[in-house]
């Protein structure tokens, strides 16, 4: 091998990246850099739950290892499940809503079982798998503000409906109410006359389900 042969193969090495991920370069030619470069690769997938442990032994005789986060089923087997767990219960605690704890998960370069960023549904799963409660920031909610506006269960009160209906009426448009965002409390909008006319509503929705009977 002369000096410039020697030079041409240092200046490919260097450059392998733009080899490597060329248009011109096939499949087969890709499997043929790797030959040239990696001796040996050892894998283990049982050392840590949820990481892959793998070490490559190079051509020149050097020796590396790593780690990968590997893909699980449930958080049984996640890498960092224990973690997690630790971090929603502190966030929990600070009174933190099930979205802003998606958030702060994401920005720790934490994620789901799948690879993927937490958000309000993935946190409320996992708070239903630990057993554990949303966080009540707001404190205990009045029936009615200051404004005029009623909670959930105060709405429930002045009509005499359950707060499970009044959840129903607030999906189906029946009644309005505003939510900054989501899992935050309803402040919901009712005159007299309209407090009234669910009222009727309700009676002759249970006289009718007596006559059925």
């Amino acid at each position: 091998m002369t000096p410039a042969d020697r030079q041409d193969i240092l200046a490919l090495g260097a450059d392998l990246h733009r080899v490597w991920y060329a248009d011109s370069t096939t499949a087969s030619e890709r499997k043929q850099i790797l030959r040239f470069v990696i001796k040996e690769v050892i894998v283990d997938q049982k050392r840590k739950p949820g990481q892959v442990w793998f070490k490559i032994v190079w051509q020149t005789g050097a020796v590396s290892e790593h780690w990968y986060t590997r893909q699980v089923r449930s958080y049984d087997e996640h890498a960092f499940a224990e973690h997690i767990e630790q971090r929603i219960r502190e966030l929990l605690g600070e009174g933190k809503l099930d979205d802003e704890i998606a958030v702060i998960l994401n920005d720790e370069g934490l994620h789901t079982t799948k690879h993927r960023p937490f958000n309000h549904n993935a946190i409320w799963f996992l708070r239903q798998r630990m057993g554990l409660p949303p966080a009540k920031p707001y404190g205990t909610l009045p029936n009615r503000w200051e404004d005029g506006g009623f909670s959930v269960r105060g709405a429930a009160e002045a009509i005499g409906v359950y707060p499970g209906t009044i959840h129903k009426w607030l999906r189906t448009g029946r009644i309005y109410g505003e939510q900054p965002r989501k899992g935050t409390p309803w402040k919901i909008s009712l005159s007299d006359r309209e407090i009234r006319d669910l009222q009727n509503y309700v009676q002759r929705a249970r006289h009718s389900k007596r006559e059925a009977l």
